[in-house]
């Protein structure tokens, strides 16, 4: 995986913005507080806290990611 967005600090972050370049998602380099993330149809986009308070968060926006119905046209 080639990283072309600004590096974040706590390796779970990263990890979830390299499941969203994986499934061909867009990352924009943060503006204050948020990364924000587009799929490739357009449709969709989703913005990813820099520092979120809820624990679950990681897990919650993986959640919402495998919802999409563009990431699940990208895997068939």
């Amino acid at each position: 995986m080639r990283r072309y967005w600004a590096k974040h600090p706590k390796k779970e972050l990263e990890a979830l913005l390299g499941e969203f370049h994986e499934a061909g998602w867009r990352i924009e380099n943060p503006k204050r507080k948020y990364y924000r993330v587009k799929c490739p149809c357009g449709e969709h986009k989703k913005s990813v806290h820099i520092s979120p308070s809820d624990p679950n968060y990681v897990k919650n926006t993986l959640s919402w990611l495998y919802r999409q119905p563009c990431y699940q046209e990208g895997r068939r």
